[in-house]
């Protein structure tokens, strides 16, 4: 998933980071050179950018962050590492425009789709994007980006359950009815963590993209799946009460994102937040 002739700066002052990202970079044929923050600063000021992306640890006590718009402007697409409860760089980094964001603790498939991610250029979509692909990827991101709105405990319910259709139901495939009888017996869990241990779904990830614009936040989620058809979910349905599943999409839509749109046959999910509130409140 790498090439040889691509250079990567790996930003920050973590010595056990950087030989994490080292073991699983170089042997995918990446050329790494660690950067404490100063040397990076001194490249961008000469100008003399000998390198193709970058990977910058927002945990760096020798302020990284600063160097994420800088690195924007010069065309460096930016990959930022971080923390599960960093609201703050992650809000720093959206407003940069990194285009590429990856949670701690994290393994090489996880860094390998940060990296497959768009690289930020003009033709790229707007927004920053986070690989997600495990339940606890759902429960963890959907906190994390939760905060980013008003009324953060709706949106991250509303979210997650948005993220969890994503893994099980696209990337997975696990239809309605099996799930159903899944839960029923309650053997659903186990049958996910089943799935997301096989060979095959090791690398299939799904994507959450975040755009904050100064009146709202939009989210959009995709995943790898065959699409289905989400207009019987839309609404809670009365003949499907007794059902132990099938109401996340209308739970999401009557928590936080009442303007739900599906996109690409259903492998893709956009909802909108309004921030309204926040400027009002600032006013």
């Amino acid at each position: 998933w790498g090439s040889m002739a691509c250079r990567i700066w790996l930003v920050g002052d973590d010595p056990r980071l950087a030989e994490l990202l080292e073991s699983l970079l170089v042997p995918a044929g990446y050329d790494c050179q660690r950067l404490g923050t100063a040397e990076a600063g001194g490249y961008l000021a000469t100008g003399w950018l000998p390198v193709e992306r970058v990977i910058v640890d927002a945990c760096s006590r020798t302020g990284s962050l600063d160097l994420l718009t800088p690195f924007k402007e010069a065309g460096l697409p930016v990959t930022l590492l971080v923390e599960a409860e960093d609201l703050l760089a992650v809000e720093t980094g959206l407003h940069a425009g990194v285009s590429g964001f990856l949670v701690k603790p994290f393994d090489a498939k996880a860094l390998e789709a940060a990296l497959a991610l768009p690289s930020g250029g003009v033709d790229a979509p707007s927004g920053g994007c986070f690989p997600f692909r495990t339940l606890e990827d759902v429960t963890g991101l959907s906190q994390l980006v939760a905060g980013l709105c008003p009324e953060a405990e709706m949106v991250q319910i509303a979210l997650s359950e948005l993220m969890l259709n994503a893994v099980e139901h696209g990337n997975l495939g696990l239809g309605f009815e099996r799930k159903g009888r899944l839960m029923t017996t309650g053997a659903w869990r186990n049958e996910v963590e089943r799935l997301l241990d096989a060979p095959e779904n090791l690398a299939r990830f799904a994507y959450l993209r975040i755009e904050c614009r100064p009146r709202e936040v939009r989210f959009l989620i995709r995943d790898q799946g065959d699409g289905f058809d989400p207009t019987p979910y839309l609404n809670l349905n009365p003949a499907r009460s007794v059902e132990p599943h099938g109401r996340g999409i209308a739970i999401a839509r009557m928590l936080a994102f009442p303007d739900l749109v599906f996109l690409d046959g259903g492998r893709c999910v956009e909802g909108v937040v309004r921030r309204l509130a926040w400027l009002d409140m600032a006013a």
